[in-house]
């Protein structure tokens, strides 16, 4: 049944009035596929022949770059219309890109055929699909690759120097991930604060530029955390210093995870904390596991999505100890959301 709707009618009554605005003139998406070997290739590239011998392009079709699919619990009511909701999660993200490469001679199309290919094989573990937006803000996702490129005679548009296949991707975490962490530190005087760690954030290609806000571990030294995520994001902490009994705390959410009163963190070491799922260590450097060293009722907290006030407390610091959180935030599409 037809819906009779027109485009200038509101309920109102009040007719709508063109608006003022004028379009913003908008780069085009650059995308990149990112092999475990190392190798970061275009796939928004160029496939005229006049700038390389070989190019990779994306032709219409993509799927599968916005939302994640969310798989919903529910239980069915008795005797009553409908259900009731539990819970949600997203699932994992496949990804289908249909890709032409295209070379100015069959040496060159079987090179860069070949050079996709070594950086797509799953074996070697899992890539990087980047997209770069207008907005200059790259997001990047781990992929798995699946399907697609096994190649097919049948499509007659191909030739000697033209492949055509819609490359399938896996990604197990379906969440993009930004390419600038945030970082936030606890310290008794700034000029004490230094790099100490690595800015390592789990094998991800390139690094992060950082963002810096200081805090002191004064009862008041509280530092209100802005998580620009879609969704929730899982920190992970450093501390370089002497340190008694510490305390982080959400206050926002309530959510607290702390040493023993008794324990004194070593001035000769480093202690890392990582609260991603799956993972949840806490390490000094060395690899020695601290979790003996944790109160029972400690929960590795997320922060979640908008702003989180944080405070951290511990006694028997100094001037060279220094507390760090650093994440990366998380996004439901390429495009943020």
């Amino acid at each position: 049944m037809p819906i009779p709707a027109t485009y200038n009618y509101t309920p109102s009554g009040e007719d709508r009035t063109e608006v003022d605005y004028a379009p913003v003139r908008w780069p085009r998406t650059f995308v990149t596929w990112t092999g475990t070997n190392g190798d970061i290739i275009p796939l928004t590239g160029d496939i005229s022949g006049r700038i390389e011998p070989a190019g990779i392009a994306i032709s219409k079709g993509p799927a599968g770059l916005g939302m994640p699919t969310f798989d919903l619990k529910h239980d069915q009511l008795p005797n009553m219309d409908g259900g009731l909701f539990r819970s949600s999660r997203a699932t994992t993200r496949d990804i289908t890109i249909p890709l032409v490469i295209r070379g100015i001679d069959r040496t060159s199309t079987i090179k860069m055929h070949n050079r996709l290919m070594r950086a797509l094989n799953p074996n070697n573990g899992p890539g990087w699909l980047t997209a770069l937006e207008g907005d200059g803000i790259a997001r990047h996702l781990e992929c798995y690759y699946v399907s697609g490129a096994e190649g097919s005679d049948s499509d007659d548009s191909t030739s000697a120097t033209l492949v055509k296949y819609p490359l399938v991707l896996r990604a197990m975490d379906p969440y993009w991930y930004s390419n600038a962490e945030r970082q936030y530190d606890w310290h008794l005087d700034q000029g004490a604060a230094r790099p100490f760690l690595s800015n390592d954030s789990g094998g991800y290609p390139d690094f992060f530029p950082l963002r810096i806000s200081a805090a002191s571990f004064s009862p008041e030294g509280l530092v209100e955390v802005v998580n620009d995520s879609s969704v929730q994001a899982w920190p992970t902490w450093s501390c370089l210093g002497s340190a008694t009994a510490l305390r982080l705390e959400n206050v926002t959410t309530g959510k607290v995870f702390a040493m023993r009163d008794d324990y004194t963190l070593p001035t000769s070491k480093s202690l890392s904390i990582d609260t991603t799922p799956g993972v949840k260590t806490v390490t000094f450097q060395d690899g020695t596991n601290l979790w003996p060293r944790m109160r029972a009722d400690s929960a590795l907290w997320p922060l979640r999505p908008g702003k989180n006030l944080i405070k951290v407390t511990a006694s028997g610091v100094n001037a060279n100890t220094l507390v760090r959180l650093h994440y990366v935030p998380r996004y439901l599409s390429y495009v943020g959301g």
